[in-house]
């Protein structure tokens, strides 16, 4: 039996052993072999053999003690598992022999066992949503249920139920949610409301719309225009906390994928009950704004009522009429007047910003046109016209009022942008110094004033335009926050979107709050962990869209090899340069060969190869040269090449990181 002594003795060789472990917190990731990595929290990456490896999973969170192996490498030893990283997700189905397996869909990855009770009738390399039914930790044998069969090569579609499988998108409702959908379909009671019918309100939208949430009607008053801007108002009849709600915040946003939408809220609400449908008498928000002849806002408010819309009209019609052409719109004397008056309003409205707050080049828009296989059949390029500025500036109208006002009761969700990236403000900061010269002041450029006069003198200058496109790729990107903080990149104090209620969580959100403070009630804010989700499913529909836009465009240019067309430079790495095609909005890279001699000006972005410069922006003749499916890459080059360099030991690596930022 031990003593007192001797247990104090091993309690201290316990510490000592304890305190020389190098403990450390990180996220598994898988290799194309069998061993793999832990990306650590302070930074470092961590090798795990393929004996610990057959114990954890990519995605994993896991508690390491970091070790140096016999070839000096950092090596992690399992201490923990603190998270499982693994969901539901994607892979192919395998057979081998009697035994069942799923491989995730990254390539390389290890096959997971289905137990024969959790199998369901699929073929070898068949698509799966898979489920993690037991992980390997404890003795490392994983095994797998099958969820749903999603189809095999070559079904129609199947590369949409891929990506709506690997980013969560399905549209499951519950039958609390479908029978909610339903009383408020039967049940649904505009009286008492406030008719604003007659008002010449119109929705413009494209041809295919069937969630419309919002119109316009717009009248002279005195030196300047009174704006109404009618929004759908599913808020007073979804309540938050309800199943239809829950869902809402779910999924976030409705999602538009090529060929396919995903709604928000239940279809037969959002196309049909609250769409502001020509004819028909449906619940609104109404925005009043008055604005001055210069363009600025007098004053704005706010009512919950009624309207009919007069009109569904079309970009292109509506775009056609404002330009002269001879074109018959259905709408009658007053909705067409108004639209004159609208088009006045927008010019008043497009110079006002451009002088107090901000405003960038149009970039256009392009529509990747599907057949009924969903396989990519052609590219529309969305030319904007005075319609689509129309709806613009009538839109930004009503968000900035919604952000004045909802940040004056202290409550609302934001759409926010601070300007350049901290970590990136130093270089932002080097660059200013050395081509505008030590005596320019640049304390305030992430400040809404500073950062205002500083985009408009690099806008206006003649000598220094080119460091925009540079400097914009060192900004953060806007985010929501239920923060009070500044749109920098649009140059206004406060905007928080009301327009969308039907399509967009955060503006139903908003819709509340502006429900509760009307009714002189105090607002909830919206709590941090469910911003945080919000943040991470919008982030999940953005990866989602573009992820299947690259795979159907990569299909689509996999037999057009040797396509050229000009492009314009949207991004450069030391290895080469993104180009967007103008006619389809492609995009692809160019890859220098590393025998070609050049120069990289990372703060610039510009590339010089020989005695050619090439910078954001500027256009360039492309011919596309190959596509890696796998990678969703599509590899482009000069038609002319590059000069070789005879004796040029070029150190650049291959980098394929910053080669997919082509794609991102």
């Amino acid at each position: 039996m031990l003593d007192q002594n001797s247990i104090a003795q091993l309690s201290q060789l316990k510490k000592e052993i304890l305190a020389s472990k190098d403990y450390a917190e990180g996220i598994v990731v898988g290799a194309n072999g069998r061993f793999g990595f832990v990306k650590l929290d302070d930074g470092r990456t961590a090798f795990l053999n393929p004996e610990r490896m057959q114990h954890v999973l990519p995605g994993d969170r896991v508690k390491v003690n970091v070790v140096k192996n016999d070839k000096d490498q950092l090596e992690a030893e399992l201490e923990k598992l603190l998270d499982v990283g693994t969901g539901q997700f994607v892979g192919r189905y395998k057979i081998k022999g009697t035994n069942h397996f799923v491989q995730a869909e990254e390539q390389g990855a290890r096959w997971l066992f289905i137990p024969p009770p959790l199998r369901k009738k699929c073929q070898e390399n068949d698509w799966v949503l898979a489920e993690l039914n037991k992980h390997p930790y404890d003795d490392g044998k994983a095994s797998v249920k099958i969820v749903a069969r999603l189809g095999a090569d070559g079904d129609d579609f199947i590369h949409h139920n891929i990506t709506v499988a690997q980013f969560g998108l399905h549209r499951n409702w519950s039958r609390d949610a479908t029978a909610q959908a339903d009383e408020i379909r039967k049940n649904i009671d505009l009286n008492g409301r406030k008719d604003f019918s007659e008002l010449a309100f119109v929705t413009i939208d494209s041809a295919a719309t069937r969630d419309m949430d919002d119109a316009i009607f717009v009248r002279k008053e005195n030196d300047g225009w009174e704006l109404w801007v009618a929004i759908a108002d599913p808020g007073h009849f979804v309540a938050p906390g309800t199943p239809i709600a829950k869902s809402a915040r779910g999924f976030g946003q409705s999602v538009y994928l090529p060929g396919k939408s995903l709604s928000m809220l239940p279809e037969n609400l959002a196309n049909d009950v609250f769409s502001l449908l020509p004819g028909t008498s449906r619940p609104a928000l109404l925005v009043r704004i008055s604005i001055n002849s210069d363009g600025s806002i007098a004053s704005y408010d706010f009512e919950f009522g009624k309207i009919q819309s007069r009109e569904k009209l079309s970009y292109q019609d509506v775009g056609a009429m404002l330009r002269g052409d001879t074109v018959q719109l259905s709408a009658d004397e007053a909705a067409l007047a108004s639209l004159q008056e609208a088009q006045q309003l927008t010019l008043a409205r497009q110079a006002y910003r451009k002088k107090h707050h901000l405003v960038y080049e149009e970039q256009p828009d392009y529509d990747l046109i599907v057949n009924k296989k969903g396989a990519l059949e052609t590219v529309q390029k969305r030319e904007r016209n005075d319609a689509h500025r129309l709806i613009e500036e009538a839109m930004l109208c009503a968000n900035i009022c919604a952000g004045d006002f909802l940040a004056q009761h202290k409550t609302g969700v934001f759409t926010t942008h601070l300007g350049f990236r901290p970590e990136r403000i130093g270089e932002v900061r080097a660059v200013l110094r050395e081509d505008l010269g030590e005596e320019f002041n640049s304390d305030t450029i992430n400040e809404l004033q500073g950062h205002i006069d500083f985009i408009h003198f690099l806008q206006t200058s003649a000598d220094h335009r080119y460091l925009l496109a540079p400097l914009r790729r060192m900004m953060q990107n806007s985010e929501v926050s239920t923060e009070t903080e500044p749109h920098l990149s649009m140059g206004v104090k406060h905007y928080a979107t009301i327009t969308s209620p039907i399509r967009r969580y955060v503006d139903l959100c908003n819709h509340w709050s502006l429900m509760q403070i009307l009714a002189s009630k105090q607002a909830q804010q919206m709590p941090q962990k469910v911003l945080d989700q919000l943040r991470e499913t919008l982030q999940q529909g953005r990866q989602a869209s573009r992820q299947l836009e690259q795979i159907l465009v990569g299909q689509y240019l996999s037999d057009k090899l040797g396509l050229e067309g000009e492009g314009v430079i949207r991004i450069i790495t030391q290895q080469g340069f993104g180009v967007k095609l103008l006619d389809t909005g492609f995009e692809g890279f160019v890859q220098i060969p590393k025998k070609v001699e050049k120069t990289f000006d990372a703060k610039r972005m510009t590339l010089q190869v020989g005695e050619r410069r090439f910078a954001l922006d500027d256009l360039v003749k492309v011919r596309i040269t190959g596509v890696d499916l796998g990678k969703r890459r599509v590899q482009m080059m000069l038609p002319e090449g590059f000069p070789i360099a005879e004796n040029v030991d070029n150190a650049d690596s291959e980098n394929t990181d910053e080669t997919s930022l082509a794609q991102e």
